[in-house]
């Protein structure tokens, strides 16, 4: 019989771990309606303020603007978002739900169950610390890396 491998205390492999694990089980959730997780992170941002530029989602969902160009030519062929240049600079393209998008807003909470399957072995009081410890780590990394 093997011995099983201890693993090296790694945030990186526990976030890497725990971020597959969050991915999945949406993505699960996601798939009856029909839409990806990433197309969901676009929609969740316009359910809440619709007409938003492709800079503002690219910023919004961490996406390179050529990917997510992609990704919104897709959700357009799928009738969940449309787009349209703004009047005063024809370069500028706002994205906006369809009737089909919005219809998809009750899936707005999605990252609860999501949070709720990740988080059910925390007590409140962890889970109330964790966030805080997880923003204050993001923030680090950021003005470490001049992102900030």
């Amino acid at each position: 019989m093997t011995e099983k491998i201890s693993y090296l205390p790694s945030m990186g492999r526990l976030l890497n771990t725990l971020s597959e694990a969050a991915c999945s089980i949406a993505e699960d959730y996601l798939r009856p309606h029909e839409i990806s997780l990433a197309q969901w992170v676009v929609l969740s941002a316009l359910w809440r303020q619709d007409g938003l530029s492709v800079s503002e989602l690219s910023e919004y969902s961490s996406k390179k603007a050529a990917a997510l160009s992609r990704l919104l030519d897709r959700m357009e062929s799928k009738g969940l978002v449309s787009r349209s240049a703004v009047e005063d600079d024809k370069r500028s393209v706002k994205i906006h739900l369809t009737d089909k998008g919005q219809g998809l807003s009750h899936l707005i909470d999605m990252y609860r169950h999501v949070n709720g399957v990740l988080l059910s072995d925390l007590s409140e009081a962890e889970k109330e610390q964790l966030f805080p410890m997880l923003e204050r780590m993001l923030k680090s990394v950021q003005v470490k890396s001049g992102k900030l």
